[in-house]
């Protein structure tokens, strides 16, 4: 199982990196942080 976090969630290897653990198998628990989005859901 992989957990991990990604701060700067809006910038380009930010979505990436999301896109990838979404897709991984053994991935989950992923945190996102951005100071530009504060209090937004990331599904918006």
């Amino acid at each position: 199982m992989i957990k991990a976090g990604i701060i700067g969630g809006t910038g380009y290897t930010g979505v990436e990196l999301l896109r990838l653990l979404i897709q991984h198998p053994g991935a989950e628990g992923t945190t996102i942080s951005s100071r530009s989005e504060k209090g937004k859901n990331v599904a918006d």
